[in-house]
């Protein structure tokens, strides 16, 4: 028979491993920490999108993610556990409308599924192996572009991908090869790469290049979000201290404007010209 303190060791270490496995996980609460692991381990995220007084969402951290297979596929990722009404941002980029909201994205934050309510463990699972398989979208974009390379939609689709990594240099790239395509099959993708290749210029902060891209496009497409591009090009003519061409465009994009919080936005920045 084992001496007790042999036993009592052994009883320790065995409790040192059953807390450390427990514990293994490490869950981010800031963003920008979790999207550079993300980025440089090239590993998807997890985000646990949930609010205090959520009875579900307890539910979830107490009962479904400490579950050995689901916290096996957790493992996988780079967790992030956010409270939603902190983030209102988030919320609106990836559609955020209750809790908990579970999100999945690719290393560059490209969202690849959600769940949105209370899941049980397996659609847990479930989603997370999906999530997982879809790890790498920028290589299944660049696949399907190298299969058909004139095609409008993937071109977009691939200059969204490049927008949402702040790769803009790279997303104006595939917007303009989206408007310039020939391709007849989608044609209505053209106002978007169009606008969004004005948008990438003024990330990119060549606001000369933005102000004749929203020119084209006010031009070709008036009907499209004129508001919109009328604002980005009152911005990028302020930004080069040509404030009578910023006034009349954010005049006009004022006066085209419903919403309370956007018409307080524009004239913020009338008044500040």
């Amino acid at each position: 028979m084992l001496p007790f303190s042999k036993i009592r060791s052994i009883l320790a270490l065995l409790l040192l491993v059953f807390t450390s496995e427990i514990t293994a996980e490490v869950w981010e609460t800031s963003v920008e920490t979790a999207f550079t692991k993300a980025k440089k381990e090239g590993r998807p995220i997890f985000i646990d999108v949930y609010a205090d007084w959520c009875g579900y969402c307890k539910t979830l951290k107490k009962e479904i993610y400490p579950k050995k297979e689901v916290r096996q596929e957790m493992s996988k990722f780079v967790l992030l556990s956010l409270d939603g009404d902190r983030f209102p941002n988030l919320k609106k980029k990836y559609g955020v409308t209750g809790y908990p909201t579970l999100l999945f994205l690719d290393k560059n934050g490209s969202l690849t599924e959600k769940i949105a309510g209370m899941p049980d463990h397996k659609m847990v699972i479930k989603t997370l192996r999906s999530a997982y398989s879809k790890r790498d979208k920028e290589l299944s974009l660049l696949a399907d572009l190298e299969k058909d390379p004139e095609n409008n939609l993937f071109l977009l689709k691939t200059g969204e991908y490049y927008f949402e990594a702040k790769e803009y240099k790279k997303a104006a790239d595939y917007f303009y090869r989206s408007f310039a395509s020939e391709d007849p099959r989608m044609p209505e993708n053209k106002h978007k790469a169009l606008f969004n290749l004005g948008l990438s210029f003024s990330e990119l902060k060549n606001w000369e290049k933005a102000i004749t891209t929203f020119s084209l496009y006010l031009d070709k497409f008036p009907t499209g979000h004129s508001k919109a591009a009328l604002y980005y090009r009152g911005g990028a003519y302020s930004s080069l201290g040509k404030k009578p061409e910023a006034k009349e465009d954010l005049k006009k994009a004022l006066e085209l404007s419903s919403d309370p919080e956007e018409k307080k936005e524009i004239q913020d920045l009338l008044n500040r010209l």
